[in-house]
């Protein structure tokens, strides 16, 4: 307006450039929207439909879509790429009136589907921007169940270029190929996508998830849809690595087949699978994981021998569907639950009780481990426990135990005879007797020297790891 123009002009330069700097920056506010994720789209293998899964198209066709940004369909599309199975989805998504971008899976891939990406979007692989957000479709079957090295030039230069204003990228492609890493070793995904499948040929943690972590700055999404596809597969998963979100949703041959809602707000991203059937409820998305270990196994540390039905509880993890207790010689019991009575034998002297939380179709948590002993174990006796540190082995681990006269922080360190550090860690320790459980694989073999700062006192150990 004229007159406020002149006015500001009197009142100074100063405001002028701050008001204008101020409406420019309100034009660069990205305001929430979302979108909708599906993989494994057409369904089930011997379903009849040729375009998408009927119970999928349903749910389309009953919700409100007018807040949708986008529909990004995360591989096998279609069972049998023909010309009629693309026709077929290009008209179902017509009649939705949703924007919608193809990841190709390996049931896509062959000329045919590759003639509909060419005119669809210009190239098997590619990107586009939604408001301030970058969105990249990769190809997972061009180098079967990996990135080719041309898309990870073309990943890196996109990334190079982005905008500084681009903190989040959202990335697709359709095999699970992330989980050629060996904590997800029992995660069933659809077969093509599993473990011991996928170990052998996936570059992710060696090429793409270094790419990503090179820009700490940015938030990285990335989405999968190669499960729910087989009757014993999962059909959702998250996890978190640093700045990077690892997200999987399928449909067609399990009872909790879904697809996933992303609500993109101005300062976070929330995730809501939406199932296909009205008598599933999904649970929150960081339920579909490998559970984290627990925190503590809480029982007596000193039993009599023999002695029945000493109780032991784990601490419970919140999406573990059973938990597995291994006990070392001497002790038994069986349980499948977060508590177990067990018995210690007559020859029990000291030894382990172990607890790792499994969710079931995805795996089993890293162990807690407790050690304890017989009341009439010579071994470790009052006058040892109060003077010094003790240090006990087996195959697979070493236990330091020792006596504490109050609750406070231990500090432990294991050096090599190099000087090297090997091993260090700090934690609370309770008054009375304490262990600390190590993982030999994380030593090695050979003489090390173990210390132990608390309570302004320090105890070393020569030890020769066998």
């Amino acid at each position: 307006h004229p007159a406020l123009f002149n006015l500001l002009l009197k009142r100074g330069s100063t405001l002028l450039i701050g008001l204008l700097f101020w409406g420019s920056m309100q034009g660069q506010v990205s305001s929430a929207y979302s979108f909708l994720v599906a993989g494994h789209a057409y369904g089930a293998h011997a379903g009849t439909n040729i375009g998408l899964h009927p119970p999928f198209l349903n749910q389309l066709h009953q919700r409100s879509n007018a807040d949708v940004a986008a529909l990004i369909l995360t591989g096998d599309i279609v069972n049998l790429s023909t010309t009629a199975s693309w026709a077929q989805v290009d008209k179902e998504l017509s009649d939705l009136h949703l924007t919608s971008y193809y990841v190709m899976g390996n049931h896509d891939n062959n000329s045919i589907g590759i003639n509909v990406f060419n005119k669809k979007h210009g190239g098997l692989y590619y990107s586009f921007t939604l408001q301030n957000d970058l969105y990249i479709v990769l190809n997972s079957t061009e180098s079967d169940r990996s990135i080719s090295p041309v898309q990870l030039q073309f990943l890196s230069n996109l990334l190079q270029n982005s905008a500084s204003a681009n903190k989040r990228v959202f990335i697709f492609f359709h095999e699970v190929i992330w989980n050629s890493h060996i904590k997800y070793k029992m995660v069933r995904s659809n077969s093509r996508s599993r473990y011991d499948e996928i170990v052998s040929v996936s570059n992710f943690w060696q090429k793409v998830y270094p790419v990503l972590t090179a820009y700490p700055a940015k938030n990285f999404y990335l989405f999968t849809g190669d499960v729910g596809g087989n009757p014993d597969a999962i059909a959702a998963f998250y996890d978190r690595w640093a700045n990077v979100t690892l997200l999987s949703s399928g449909m067609g041959e399990v009872a909790d087949e879904n697809y996933m809602e992303v609500n993109v707000q101005p300062d976070t991203v929330l995730f809501k699978l939406i199932a296909l059937n009205d008598s599933v409820k999904m649970k929150p998305i960081n339920w579909y994981n490998v559970p984290e270990k627990p925190l503590w196994i809480k029982g007596a540390l000193k039993v009599n021998s023999p002695q029945s039905a000493v109780s032991y509880k784990v601490s419970p993890v919140f999406n573990a569907t059973s938990y597995r207790w291994t006990l070392g010689t001497g002790i038994s019991g069986r349980s499948d639950s977060s508590s177990i009575d067990i018995d210690f034998d007559n020859n029990f002297q000291s030894g382990q009780i172990t607890a790792r939380a499994i969710n079931f179709g995805f795996g089993e948590s890293e162990p807690v481990t407790l050690y304890v002993q017989s009341s009439n174990y010579n071994a470790v006796n009052e006058t040892e426990m109060n003077n010094g540190l003790i240090v006990q082995q087996n195959q697979q681990t070493i236990q330091l135990v020792y006596r504490s006269e109050k609750r406070s922080i231990a500090q432990f360190r294991i050096y090599n005879l190099s000087g090297k550090l090997l091993y260090k860690d700090e934690s609370i320790q309770n008054e009375g007797l304490n262990t600390k459980v190590v993982d030999k694989r994380l030593l090695g073999k050979g003489l090390v020297l173990i210390e132990l700062s608390f309570e302004n006192r320090r105890l070393d150990r020569k030890v020769m790891l066998y």
